[in-house]
């Protein structure tokens, strides 16, 4: 039950950042894990 709720958050997360804010959160979390790799990848 406890990953149905984390599952369910996380979806109404991405639905209300698609909707609202044009994405915009998960354009900055890709390019942080982006630029994550690149600095532990060297």
């Amino acid at each position: 039950m406890r990953y149905v709720i984390i599952i369910a958050a996380i979806a109404f997360f991405l639905a209300w950042d698609l909707i609202y804010n044009q994405a915009r959160y998960i354009d900055d979390g890709v390019r942080l894990i982006g630029q994550m790799v690149r600095f532990v990848t060297g």
